[in-house]
This record gives C-alpha cells, sequence and structure tokens, in this order.
C-alpha cells in the first residue's frame, strides 16, 4: 500500500506540469492571437487612412484640372468621420457651414490666431501682401456754431425762434445768436498699420468728432480745415466710406431681425471689396508653383470672395464675438423682447467689421460690456490688426488693466488738444517728465483720464501736495 502511494505521489505533479504546460502554450496562443488581431486592427487603420489622403488628393487634381471660374466656386471639406467630400462653395448649406467653422475654430481665441496665422502663411508663401493703410491727419481744426443755454433746449418755441432768426441773419436784417465752439484745435497725428491705436480722454474732449473725421463722416454744418490722407491720398480722391468703417457708440438696429438677419444683411450691403481679385490671384500663383493649400483655409476663403456668400463671414464674426448663441434670436427694442444691451453692443461691432474695411473706427465699443467680454472682443480685433496689417482706432472711457495693455498706441485727448501721442510703453515716463507720476495701485488708463481732467487734476495736485507736506 506505501508503494502504491509513492507511485500515486510522482503521477499527481506529472499532472500538474503537464497542465501548467498546457496554460502556458494556451496564454501564449491566446497572446499571439491578439497580438496578430492588433496588427491587424493597426493596419486596416493605416490603410483606411491612406485611402483618405488618396481620395482627397484625387479630388483635388480633379479641381486643379478645372477652369479657373468654376476652381474658385468649388472646396474640399472633411466629413464627421474625416472622409473628404468637395462641396459647391455656392451652394453651402447650415451643416456645411457649421462644420467648417468647427474645424477652423473651436477655442475663441487660440483658434482664431492659428486661424489668422494660416491664412497669412498662405499669402506670403507665394508673395502678396494685404492691402493696408496709413492714415495723417495735419493742422486739422473743427468748428462749429451752437446755441448756448436755454436757447440749446428742444422746444417747440425754440424750434421757431430758431428757423426764424436763421432766416433773419441770411437776410443780414439781425445778427446770429449762435457761439463759436472749437471742437478741434490743430491736431496732427499718424495712426500706422498693424499696431492698435487706443483713444483715450474725458468726456467732451473731441474723441467722437476725431473718429468720424478720420472716418471722412462728418456733418455738412461743421467748419472744417486741415488735412487728412489715406496712403497719401485726400480724402476727395476716392470714397472714404468703402475703405473706412465707423462703428457708433448709439445700438441702432431694426427690432424684427434677428442677429444673424442683421449680419447678412450689413454684409451684402458693403460687398467683397478686393477679396475676389486677390483670391483670383493666389489660386493663379499657387497653381503655377504646385503649391496645395489647407482645405478649410482655401474653402473659407473662397466663400469669402463670392458675391452672395455672406454668411460664411457671418458665422466668423458671430464665433468670435460669442454672438453664435444668439444668432436666431431676434434684435428687439423697447416693445418687441430680443437680445441683451450687451449683446446689443457687440451686435453694433459686428456690423461693421464683418465688411472689407481695412481701417475702423470704433467708438465706446465696451459700453454695457463687462471686462471679461471687453477683453474678448479687444483681443480679436488686436489678432487680426496684427496679423492681417489692419488700421484701427478704439476709442474707450475706463478700459481695465488687461485690456489696456493690449494696445500698441495711445492719443490722449483734452478740451480738443492732443496731450500725447504715441507708443503705450512711454506714456508713463512723459508724465513723469512733466511733473505728474503714476500711483503704484493705480490703473495707467484711470491715471491718465485724471491728468486730462480738470477736476481730477485739482484732486491729484491736493493728494500730491498733502503728500509732500506730510
Amino acid at each position: 500500500m506505501e508503494n502504491q502511494g509513492r507511485t500515486l505521489q510522482p503521477s499527481e505533479s506529472s499532472l500538474r506540469a503537464t497542465s501548467s504546460r498546457i496554460e502556458g502554450s494556451a496564454m501564449q496562443q491566446t497572446g499571439s492571437w491578439l497580438n496578430r488581431a492588433s496588427s491587424v486592427r493597426s493596419s486596416v487603420f493605416t490603410h483606411s487612412s491612406k485611402g483618405e489622403d488618396d481620395e482627397e488628393d484625387l479630388k483635388w487634381a480633379a479641381l486643379e484640372k478645372l477652369p479657373t471660374f468654376a476652381r474658385v466656386r468649388k472646396g474640399i471639406l472633411k466629413g464627421n468621420e474625416g472622409e473628404p467630400l468637395e462641396v459647391d462653395v455656392e451652394a453651402l448649406g447650415n451643416v456645411e457651414r457649421k462644420m467648417l467653422m468647427d474645424q477652423l475654430i473651436r477655442a475663441t481665441n487660440d483658434d482664431n490666431e492659428k486661424f489668422l496665422r494660416k491664412m497669412k502663411n498662405r499669402l506670403d508663401t507665394v508673395g502678396i501682401e494685404m492691402p493696408t493703410i496709413e492714415v495723417r491727419y495735419q493742422d486739422l481744426q473743427i468748428h462749429a456754431e451752437a446755441y448756448v443755454g436755454g436757447r440749446a433746449l428742444p422746444s417747440i418755441a425754440n424750434f421757431f425762434l430758431n428757423k426764424l432768426e436763421e432766416f433773419l441773419s441770411c437776410l443780414h436784417i439781425v445778427p446770429s445768436r449762435k457761439r463759436p465752439i472749437t471742437i478741434l484745435d490743430n491736431v496732427s497725428g499718424i495712426i500706422k498699420p498693424g499696431r492698435l491705436t487706443l483713444l483715450l480722454g474725458p468726456p467732451g474732449s473731441g474723441k467722437t468728432t476725431l473718429l468720424l473725421a478720420l472716418a471722412g463722416k462728418l456733418a455738412s454744418d461743421l467748419k472744417v480745415s486741415g488735412e487728412i490722407t489715406y496712403n497719401g491720398h485726400r480724402m476727395n480722391e476716392f470714397v472714404p466710406e468703402r475703405t473706412s468703417a465707423y462703428i457708433s457708440q448709439h445700438d441702432t438696429h431694426i427690432a424684427e431681425m434677428t442677429v444673424r438677419e442683421t449680419l447678412t444683411f450689413s454684409a451684402k450691403c458693403q460687398g467683397v471689396g478686393t477679396r475676389y481679385d486677390m483670391l483670383m490671384e493666389l489660386l493663379r500663383r499657387e497653381k503655377d508653383a504646385n503649391l496645395r493649400p489647407d482645405p478649410e483655409i482655401d474653402l473659407f476663403m473662397k466663400a469669402l470672395s463670392l458675391k452672395g456668400r455672406e454668411n460664411v463671414i457671418t458665422d466668423y464674426i458671430l464665433k468670435i464675438l460669442g454672438l453664435d448663441i444668439c444668432a436666431d434670436t431676434l434684435v428687439g427694442n423697447e416693445m418687441l423682447r430680443g437680445i441683451s444691451g450687451g449683446q446689443k453692443k457687440r451686435l453694433t461691432t459686428a456690423e461693421m467689421i464683418v465688411g472689407p474695411s481695412r481701417a475702423l473706427f470704433m467708438d465706446e465699443i465696451s459700453t454695457g460690456l463687462d471686462s471679461s467680454t471687453t477683453f474678448q472682443i479687444v483681443s480679436s480685433i488686436q489678432q487680426a490688426n496684427h496679423i492681417l496689417g489692419g488700421t484701427t482706432v478704439i476709442a474707450l472711457l475706463q478700459p481695465a488693466p488687461e485690456t489696456y495693455e493690449l494696445f500698441d498706441d495711445i492719443i490722449l485727448l483734452s478740451e480738443g488738444q492732443i496731450v500725447y501721442q504715441g507708443p503705450r510703453e512711454h506714456v508713463l515716463e512723459f508724465f513723469e517728465s512733466m511733473g505728474f507720476k503714476c500711483p503704484e495701485r493705480k490703473g495707467v488708463a484711470d491715471f491718465l483720464q485724471e491728468v486730462t481732467s480738470r477736476k481730477d487734476q485739482q484732486q491729484t495736485e491736493s493728494m500730491h501736495g498733502a503728500i509732500n507736506s506730510f
């Protein structure tokens, strides 16, 4: 019996060894099968991606063979699964436009800068430069005649009395009681392209009048002397309304239209400018150099340059200004419920930058907006200004410190005269040389407003005197 027990023990150990060997071989077979499956899967995806690239190459080669007129109206857009789709630029629907915007701009700040740099790099590759505008104004004087005191009140009696007095003064029967008012007094300066300029000054200093004069939109009853030139050309040598845009501080909209309809209507009225001619030259040079652009950038620039495709630029402006959440909402007014006051202010800005104007003059675009939204809007304008070489002047009343840091140049107005114009980095040094030093915990923009205001100057001088006496 003991011998039988001894003979059984080795048989059990041999069975255990045999089972372990079987399990090991099974695991090895399973591992090799998984490796083969993963390699097959990776090869399948590699072949599929290569197939998509080959399909995109074939579609692009087919587009290059088309005549120029037809090639401008065709583009390639990646679908939801990454497959290349040939689309008609003149027949882009809502789904295609949304896919294009999502591929171009996901996060507003970072992706917008990358998108603009891609457009600029495409133009630089073939040696095409964006048109730039340098605005100069020299010895600019603007005077007005207005009633003061009770005669300036808008009443029925004053209306008829003023009309009668104007008629009699034209016949030289009675002298006019209007008093001359100097709005801008012999101001001169240069606004360079590619630099963002901040216009500061207390209320009544002449900021709005200066912006209107630079945009060529002054009222006809004002007396203007001096000279304003765009790249050396006077205002009477071209149509300034096609080159520049003035953004008013007043929000005037059609209440019954939606936000998208308002921007689309504005884009149709302003047209495409020189974009189509630039696109034709760009395609010609790329074809001669055998260059292949980015499909999304190519499709966007084609849609941007064709008349009747204003929906694409509308979607882009809605995206970067944060108006896409209320794109299909009525604008509204006091009698019709619509968008908020801050959204109306952004819509006023969007109405003008949706066009092809290369010179923008913006008047108090931050009224009713929080500091974060103002920073986002000014940052988007700064990116376009620096990368594409635009000319922009923005008048703000009290910008936040982070918004103030976005600007390159400062124009400081006080009582119709320019106190300072130059780089932002040198403004504190200039005022320190004049005896005005900015306190440590005070914003630079607030300090500049105090220096140029008579009331705040007295407070600043009294504060400095108290500190010195102490």
